[in-house]
C-alpha cells in the first residue's frame, strides 16, 4: 500500500467519529418525516434490530456478569440498554409515576400487555433482581432464546400443565434462594384493545406470589394507539406514562385468598389504566370494585368478540 493510500485511510477516521454520531442524533427527526407507512416499517425494523442487538451484547454481558458473581443485574442492565437504542430513534419518551417503588423488591411484577411492542415498556421499568416468566417457545428463537437462559427466565410450558407448575414450583424456590422477583404479564397474551380495559387474568402470578408470600407489584401503561398503532400502520412516537404501583402484600395469604388478590390487583391496574385513558369521556366513570363487576364488556367472550372485530 503507497503512502497516499495509508494518508488516504487514515484521514477518513475522523470523519466516520464525526459523521456516525450525528447519524444518530438525527435518526429521530429523519425518521419523523417519513410518510406514515414508510416510518413505520422503518421504525418497526428498528426495534426488531434493537431486539437483535439486544440478544447478542446480552449473551456477553451474562457472561460477564456471571463471572462476576452479579447475574441479579444482567435483565436490569440489558433492558436499559434495549429501551434506549429501540425508543430513542423511534421518537418514544416515558412519563413515569412511582419509580420508587421498583426498589420495593422482590415482589411479583406484573403489567398489562398491549403489542409486541411492551419490550418497550419493559426495557424502561424492569427492575433490578428480577427475572422473567415467558412461553417456552421463546427458548428456541435464535440469540434471543441463549440470553433469556443465561439470565435466568423462566420458561412455562403451557401446553403440559404438568411441566408448568413444576417450573412454577422451581421459580418459587429459586425467588427466595436468590432474593429475586418475577415479571409477568398476567393477562396471558397481548390484549390488542382499542380502549382502556384489561383481559382476564390467570391466577399463575397470584398463586405464586402467595406461595412465595412476596408483594404483587403491579405496573401499568398507558394505551398507547397514539404513538403505535399496528391496524393502522401507523407510528409516530410520543410520551408514554407508566405508573408504577405500590406493592400489594400477599403475607399471610393462602391459597383460598388467590381470587381476591387477582381481583384486587386487577381494579387497581384497570383504575389507572383508566385515569390515564385520554381519549376516554371525562364523564365516564371509574370503576375501582373487583373484575368480575368492571363491565359487561371484561367478560372474556366480549373481549375476543373485540379483538376480532380490531384485526
Amino acid at each position: 500500500m503507497s503512502h497516499i493510500q495509508i494518508m488516504s485511510s487514515v484521514s477518513t477516521i475522523p470523519w466516520g467519529l464525526i459523521t456516525f454520531p450525528v447519524f444518530i442524533l438525527a435518526l429521530p427527526r429523519l425518521l419523523a418525516v417519513l410518510p406514515q407507512k414508510i416510518q413505520f416499517v422503518t421504525k418497526c425494523s428498528v426495534v426488531l434490530i434493537a431486539t437483535f442487538i439486544m440478544s447478542i451484547v446480552g449473551c456477553f454481558v451474562a457472561i460477564v456478569f456471571a463471572l462476576l458473581n452479579r447475574r441479579h443485574e444482567i435483565n436490569y442492565v440489558v433492558a436499559r440498554v434495549f429501551s434506549f437504542i429501540s425508543t430513542w430513534p423511534c421518537g418514544v419518551t416515558f412519563k413515569i409515576k412511582g419509580e420508587e417503588h421498583l426498589d420495593k423488591y422482590p415482589a411479583i411484577v406484573v403489567c398489562n400487555h398491549q403489542s409486541s411492542m411492551d419490550m418497550m415498556i419493559l426495557g424502561r421499568v424492569f427492575p433490578k433482581h428480577c427475572v422473567v416468566m415467558a412461553k417456552k417457545e421463546l427458548q428456541y428463537f435464535p440469540f434471543l432464546g441463549v440470553f433469556m437462559t443465561l439470565s435466568n427466565a423462566i420458561f412455562i410450558d403451557r401446553k403440559n400443565h404438568k411441566k408448568a407448575i413444576e417450573s412454577t414450583t422451581q421459580a418459587v424456590t429459586d425467588m427466595k434462594k436468590h432474593n429475586s422477583g418475577i415479571w409477568i404479564f398476567p393477562e396471558g397474551t397481548r390484549s390488542r384493545l382499542e380502549t382502556a380495559d384489561l383481559l382476564p387474568f390467570k391466577k399463575g402470578a397470584f398463586h405464586l406470589a402467595i406461595q412465595s408470600q412476596q408483594p404483587v407489584m403491579p405496573i401499568v401503561a398507558a394505551g398507547y394507539t397514539h404513538i403505535y398503532d399496528s391496524a393502522n400502520r401507523s407510528f409516530p412516537g410520543g410520551e408514554l406514562e407508566i405508573r408504577v404501583l405500590e406493592p400489594i402484600p400477599t403475607t399471610g395469604m393462602t391459597a383460598d385468598d388467590v381470587n381476591e388478590l387477582m381481583e384486587r390487583t386487577r381494579a387497581v391496574m384497570l383504575k389507572n389504566l383508566k385515569e390515564m385513558d385520554h381519549s376516554s369521556s371525562s364523564s365516564s366513570p371509574v370503576s375501582t370494585g373487583s373484575s368480575t363487576a368492571v363491565s359487561d364488556d371484561t367478560t372474556e367472550e366480549g373481549l375476543k368478540q373485540r379483538r376480532a372485530a380490531k384485526e
